[in-house]
């Protein structure tokens, strides 16, 4: 076996380098397809959730509007009095005809409740059955309208559950004439006493159609169970609704989620599709009201599908990585190991010249600048062996060449005395590129200090004196000289601090170099960067401003004023943020902010957002002329935008007038935000920093956010307080 030192140089290195990258690239490698595949995968799993809840919260809505009719018929019937069988048939004809979701609309009164005239109505016609009782159920069941008693009311939960309860229901899907229906109902109370119901059917068929028409990834299916887990759509087997309940399927995993569902919570499990038999991710969301429930299937192969592609390209990738670098370890090393093999054999050939006594001979210095030295350094040794005349004539050669390049290039080299002022002792003649002369400096008619612009003399004495004391060797300094003709130039000095055997100083030993073209450029640069930064500033409020554009938009497809509100409150926050970056673009160091005048702006924004009018509404400010850092102002700019829109919205409901007051103060480090306003005063039930109002929340936390304090003062009027130092 060959044993280490008997290994070549290139097959060292080659076996260092090889393993040091593959040790780094297996450690990296590792972590990132890790942690990005972990991330991946939380990403399916959280789209899958979310659309999941999308879907969930779609159906709530559609629950929630049916429940509404229901609710709304029974409390029109609570406050009716005219005892007329006819016109209230007359009403649920109607409300069935502007209604075309509905199945069927319906009331059902006590014994003698309605009008006290059961007795008369004995059978007498399509809406009364033997006892009299009035039971209208209008339907279309079967396509055409028509009116019929109500039947099973005194064993059924629509009814008995109802009156139970004395509140609204919602029935487990039941089957019906062939139809799959869940009726909403409410009670009708009168003084106290339940006296009837009023409610509506809903036929399940349109969810089912609706809800199969959905897909998920490639194969994935949606389908919606009741509270109890009875499938009430399915994308392939229609024969299961309204039939089978998840728990028929006896696996232990949708055992689980029914339970889950029947009592309200949503979650994902792993398990087989009891229609495909693949391995698939059950992801299951509640629908509140009704406590159904959405279920969405996906195949697992299909939603880490991305995962495992990309998992694979990663280490695809590792691989050529590590077959790249040992091809590059071979060639480094190859080139390396030649160059040496080549400076061997001619210091070889070197060694038997000398030998032979040809002092003549030379090493060859053609090779690459990190060999250089080596055969440069052999040559040294063959020159010492020649006459001391021709050393002496090469000296003097070198020493007029480094003058000459000295002298050539931009670089003036000075000896000063220390001492203020720097008297020269030595300079080079390039220093004539300034206007002056060596003559000028060797007579010492003129000093160094004399040329350093009056200006920057002192600061640079000073520096250099304290890098001196402190014991440096070295100090370097940019600063501005006066050429002859009278020009400033910026310069950078290096400058070595020579010290005798005791370690006084004895001299100075340094270069100058004009920087003058280095400085003129930076500054461009400078500029150029400032233009960019506004231009920065400008793009993103550009695209916030689409942003709440879009927002706008998007509000007008919506009829509840609730989600109307939520987008203007989002459209506004937006806005509060454009408007920074507006006025961080028009500020003149593109940092800082002007508070006043953003407030001023911001507060009309917001008054015409909510259609208030200055003579119903005052805004008085009080804002001190002041400005902020970024990170300062957006979040304050969002607490101002929830705190200003949280008055205009709820203290000035109904027509009442009123005073807005917004004051800035800046006391020593402390700045105070204070926001008040007449009106109707803040709930003191409710705890502002604990509350499920977003906007509110937005604030608690901005203040968190910049380290400050918020309180609230309801004594006189409505009043926030928030206190925090600017981080600038």
């Amino acid at each position: 076996m060959m044993k280490w030192k008997d290994m070549s140089l290139k097959v060292k290195l080659v076996l260092y380098i090889v393993t040091g990258v593959f040790l780094i690239l297996s450690a990296s490698t590792s972590i990132v397809i890790t942690t990005v595949t972990e991330q991946e995968e939380q990403l399916a799993y959280h789209d899958s959730i979310q659309n999941a809840k999308s879907f969930a919260n779609g159906y709530d809505a559609d629950m929630k509007a049916n429940m509404a009719v229901a609710h709304t018929l029974a409390a029109l019937l609570t406050r009716y009095d005219n005892a007329d069988r006819d016109e209230i048939n007359a009403m649920l004809e109607e409300l069935l005809l502007e209604n075309p979701d509905l199945l069927a609309v319906y009331v059902a009164f006590e014994p003698n409740a309605f009008d006290g005239r059961d007795s008369e109505f004995v059978d007498a016609d399509a809406t009364h059955d033997e006892t009299g009782r009035f039971i209208p159920y209008w339907n279309k069941i079967g396509g055409e309208m028509f009116v019929e008693p109500l039947v099973d009311y005194d064993t059924l939960d629509y009814y008995q559950l109802t009156k139970e309860l004395e509140q609204d229901i919602i029935t487990e899907p039941y089957l019906y004439q062939g139809a799959l229906i869940v009726s909403y109902d409410a009670p009708i109370v009168r003084d106290g006493d339940f006296i009837g119901i009023g409610g509506v059917d809903v036929e399940l068929n349109y969810v089912d159609e609706t809800v199969s028409s959905v897909k998920a990834f490639d194969t994935g299916y949606l389908f919606m169970v009741s509270n109890t887990g009875v499938l009430l759509s399915h994308p392939t087997r229609k024969d299961w609704i309204g039939l089978r309940s998840m728990a028929d399927f006896d696996i232990p995993m949708i055992e689980k989620a029914t339970k889950d569902i029947n009592n309200g919570i949503g979650g994902h499990i792993n398990t087989i599709d009891p229609v495909t038999k693949k391995e698939v991710v059950m992801f299951y969301e509640p629908i509140e009201t009704g406590k159904f429930a959405i279920v969405l299937v996906v195949p697992t192969e299909e939603m880490l599908a991305g995962v495992e592609s990309l998992r694979s390209t990663l280490i695809t990738i590792y691989t050529f990585s590590i077959i790249f670098m040992g091809a590059m370890a071979y060639l480094i090393a190859a080139s390396f190991t030649n160059k040496i093999n080549e400076i061997v054999i001619d210091f070889k050939n070197l060694s038997d010249a000398a030998i032979k006594g040809d002092l003549d001979a030379r090493a060859n210095t053609d090779v690459e600048i990190d060999f250089k030295l080596i055969p440069e350094g052999m040559n040294e040794i063959m020159d010492a062996l020649t006459a001391h005349s021709k050393e002496l004539q090469n000296s003097y050669e070198l020493i007029r060449k480094m003058e000459s390049a000295v002298n050539s290039s931009k670089v003036v080299v000075f000896w000063w005395k220390f001492e203020h002022e720097y008297p020269v002792e030595f300079v080079s003649d390039n220093v004539s590129q300034f206007g002056y002369s060596l003559e000028e400096f060797s007579s010492e008619n003129l000093l160094y200090g004399d040329i350093i612009y009056k200006d920057d003399l002192d600061g640079v004495w000073s520096e250099l004196n304290k890098c001196a004391d402190e014991g440096h060797d070295h100090f370097h300094k940019d600063y501005r000289i006066v050429t002859k003709s009278g020009e400033i130039r910026w310069v950078h000095e290096d400058t070595f601090i020579q010290r005798d055997d005791e370690g006084k100083i004895a001299y100075f030993q340094g270069t100058i170099l004009d920087i003058t073209e280095r400085v003129k450029a930076e500054k461009a640069l400078k500029e150029m960067d400032e233009i960019r930064t506004k231009e920065i500033h400008h793009r993103i409020k550009n695209n916030l401003q689409v942003v709440s554009g879009m927002l706008y938009l998007e509000s007008l497809n919506f009829r509840y004023q609730e989600v109307i509100d939520a987008f203007r409150d989002s459209e506004n926050r937006v806005r509060s943020i454009a408007l920074i970056h507006e006025k961080l673009y028009q500020s003149k160091d593109l940092v800082s902010l002007d508070l006043a005048d953003y407030i001023r702006d911001l507060t009309d924004h917001l008054f015409h957002s909510y259609r208030v009018e200055e003579e119903d509404v005052k805004l008085i400010l009080n804002v001190d002329d002041v400005f902020l850092g970024m990170d300062t102002a957006v979040p304050l700019g969002i607490i101002i935008n929830e705190l200003t829109s949280n008055a205009l919205q709820h203290a000035f409901e109904n027509g009442v007038k009123g005073e807005i007051y917004i004051d800035f103060l800046k006391r020593e480090e402390i700045f105070e935000l204070t926001i008040s306003n007449t009106g109707k005063h803040f709930p003191k039930d409710i705890d502002f920093k604990n509350t499920e109002s977003l906007g509110l929340q937005l604030v608690t936390n901005l203040v968190s956010q910049i380290e400050g304090e918020v309180e609230l003062d309801t004594t006189d009027r409505t009043t926030f307080t928030i206190t925090f130092r600017d981080g600038k």
